[in-house]
């Protein structure tokens, strides 16, 4: 027996792992828990969620004495125990999809950026199916609905517009033009606009016209 498993044996628990897989000493569960759960768990060796939730609603005495200590923080923080996910989806209509929350989600879901890498869908740390409320049956036929509803979640390449299906437009040269049918979209430089020269200022000359006279084969200009 390692450290672990001698300090887990000191506060009841069989082994180190028996600490952080829920339900109690000797069973695992939905939930962390510091006392024995067989006053609602029965002869089961797997605290479901729903067995958490009617024992808290019909018998809040029991499920006091299965909380406290490091357990009941570790709820109170949105945790869930290893290997929970597993067991509720192994219930199939009998599991709830159960997931993390506060700290424990935030974590779990490595924070905002985790969210935008995965766009905005929570992880499979987080929730049982990630598609489907959390709360809700994880029947079969349901799982299937929310999956198909959720579709295709864009990649992070495409969400960054690095994709060519995907090109920002606004980084498109100004004389590219979208390709059609008749044309293999090459793209066509339309032409500059005329430039209009605005005269500067000039000082006015008044010229007056010129008159021919003639004297006898003899053409003089004058002014009149």
């Amino acid at each position: 027996m390692g450290f672990f498993d001698d300090l887990a044996g000191a506060f009841g628990y069989d082994s180190g792992s028996d600490m952080f897989d829920g339900g109690g000493p000797g069973r695992s569960g939905a939930r962390f828990s510091s006392g024995d759960t067989g006053a609602f768990a029965g002869e089961s060796n797997y605290v479901s969620e729903q067995m958490y939730r009617d024992a808290e609603k019909n018998q809040p005495e029991a499920f006091a004495q299965a909380q406290g200590g490091i357990a009941s923080l570790s709820n109170m923080a949105g945790f869930r125990p290893k290997g929970s996910y597993d067991q509720e989806r192994n219930l199939g209509a009998k599991g709830i999809n159960i997931g993390t929350s506060g700290i424990g989600d935030y974590m779990a879901g490595q924070g905002m950026i985790g969210s935008f890498i995965r766009g905005g869908v929570p992880s499979a740390l987080q929730r049982v199916e990630p598609n489907v409320p959390t709360g809700d049956s994880l029947d079969p036929a349901a799982i299937q609905f929310f999956n198909e509803e959720a579709g295709e979640v864009p990649s992070l390449m495409e969400r960054l517009r690095l994709t060519p299906e995907f090109e920002n437009p606004n980084r498109r040269p100004p004389n590219y033009r979208e390709p059609s049918n008749n044309d293999n979209g090459v793209a066509i430089t339309p032409p500059a606009p005329e430039e209009v020269k605005v005269p500067g200022p000039y000082k006015r000359t008044h010229i007056f016209p010129t008159q021919q006279y003639s004297y006898g084969g003899i053409v003089s200009l004058g002014r009149r």
